[in-house]
Order: structure tokens, then C-alpha cells, then sequence
């Protein structure tokens, strides 16, 4: 108890500070301090050191309340800037290092799975709490156990498309979305995953059975919704999964696509 109540102790200030800088690269990408496991003299120094004991003391004076933090971060005017180049801050600051603009990042392994569901209208957000799932895993990823597939349950339909977060994590079976698109090590603690850029990405996303499978689904609501007009489908297609308006020369090339698939892979309208 005596150790605990010294690390939450409002005179010791490393404990806020570490935290509040986790929120911090949690909401921007990169923290104030860039080593977050280590704020010793072997770490980096903080950006902004002012900014950094202002979340600390502020952590502290609201209650150690995450909320209020999250509030407090999400709410300010760096978070809400927007991610448009400007030349004359790239001259300045090339890393943005001073937060000119918020940087552009992409969706971590489980927003990526869970976005996929959330375009078909398959995620299941009414499910919450309760024991891990097991997705469905290719034969291949089973094999490559000593003992194929120990250790891994089958879940239904609806508990599959639950979101990533309840995914049950075994070392030796990896979802393969998630682990191609950097997923925590689960051999070791993990203060700032890895963004990697890999033929395996492309590939996974092409090639899966998953991402086949909801890319039927998909289709299949698409055609329900938008009516049997071929150039419809491929603008409420495009609107769901870009979240923007396709333009013209977008919706072409959509068509172009459905057309050469027909006529060039003997495909039926359906498949297409």
C-alpha cells in the first residue's frame, strides 16, 4: 500500500506525466515524449515540457480521471486541426514536431477489421463484455501448430462479428488481418506498436477468405439498398467504404471494372 500510494502520490509527478503522455500518443500518434517507456536521462526529451506538466498537474487536480483527459484532448485546438499540407510549416518543422497539423495515420490492425465489418453492416455493437471470440482461421494457421488447432474455439456467426477487442489472443494463432497490420507482440510489453508497409498487407486483403466473404456481404447489401441500377451499387459501394462522395470518374471506373470482369473472366453480373 505504501508503494502504491507514493506512485499516485500528487508529489511524485513522473506517474502523471507518464500517463498523460500515453493519452497523448494514443490521440496523435506520437507522444510528447517520443520514448514512453522511458523517461530517464537515456530517453528522449519531451517537445513541449510546459504542455507536458500542464496535462500532469491537470491529471492530477481533476481526480486522476481518464475521461476528463480524453475530454480535455479531444476537445482542444490541436486535435481538431486539420491534416492539410501547408509549406511554410513543413519549412519550419518538417516532422511536426510543434503540431503545425495533425498527422495522417492509418487505422490500427482492429480498427482495420472492425471498419470492414462496420461498412457491410455486419458489426455486432449490441454484444458487449463477456468471455474472448474466436474468428473463424484459415486451415493454414491452424496447421502451424504442433498440435493443429488446440486451444482454439469455434464462436458463432454473431459472436464472430463482434468488435476486435474481445478477440481471443493466443501466441502461437494470430488472425492474420491482424497480424499483418501490426498487431501488439504479445511476447513483450508494447509501449508504440510498429507501422509497417508490406506486399503482405495487399496481399492478405486480396487473397483472405475473410475479406472475400465480406466482400459478398457487402455486395449483397449494397444491392438491396440501392436498387437494381447498376451505377447506384457502385456509388453507395464507394460512399460506404471511402466515407465520401465518389466522384464521377470514380463511378466509372467502377463500371469499367463490373464490365471487363464479365466480359474478360466469363464472370456473371452477380459475381462481378
Amino acid at each position: 500500500r505504501a508503494l502504491a500510494e507514493w506512485i499516485a502520490s500528487p508529489d511524485n509527478p513522473l506517474t502523471a506525466r507518464v500517463k498523460v503522455n500515453r493519452l497523448w500518443q494514443w490521440h496523435f500518434g506520437r507522444g510528447i515524449v517520443r520514448s514512453p517507456n522511458n523517461f530517464g536521462l537515456q530517453g528522449d526529451r519531451p517537445t513541449h515540457p510546459e504542455l507536458l506538466d500542464w496535462l500532469a498537474s491537470e491529471f492530477v487536480s481533476r481526480g486522476w480521471s481518464l475521461k476528463a483527459m480524453h475530454r480535455l484532448l479531444l476537445t482542444s485546438n490541436t486535435y481538431r486541426m486539420s491534416s492539410t499540407f501547408n509549406a511554410a510549416g513543413y519549412a519550419q518543422d518538417p516532422l511536426n514536431n510543434l503540431c503545425w497539423r495533425f498527422d495522417p495515420r492509418r487505422l490500427r490492425a482492429e480498427e482495420v477489421r472492425d471498419s470492414i465489418l462496420a461498412v457491410n453492416g455486419t458489426l455486432n455493437l449490441d454484444r458487449m463484455y463477456g468471455p474472448s471470440i474466436y474468428p473463424r482461421l484459415p486451415a493454414e494457421v491452424l496447421a502451424g501448430q504442433s498440435r493443429p488447432g488446440e486451444g482454439w474455439k469455434t464462436s458463432s456467426p454473431e459472436e464472430e462479428r463482434r468488435r476486435s477487442i474481445y478477440i481471443h489472443i493466443k501466441r502461437s494463432l494470430q488472425v492474420p488481418l491482424l497480424a499483418a497490420f501490426d498487431v501488439a507482440d504479445t511476447d513483450f510489453t508494447c509501449p508504440e506498436r510498429f507501422v509497417s508497409t508490406q506486399p503482405t498487407q495487399a496481399l492478405g486483403m486480396l487473397n483472405s477468405e475473410f475479406m472475400g466473404e465480406q466482400a459478398r456481404l457487402l455486395a449483397e447489401s449494397v444491392q438491396r439498398t440501392a436498387g437494381d441500377e447498376l451505377s447506384a451499387q457502385v456509388r453507395e459501394t464507394l460512399q460506404r467504404v471511402t466515407q465520401r462522395q465518389p466522384t464521377p470518374a470514380d463511378v466509372e471506373r467502377g463500371l469499367k471494372l463490373i464490365a471487363a470482369l464479365q466480359s474478360q473472366d466469363g464472370l456473371s453480373l452477380d459475381e462481378a
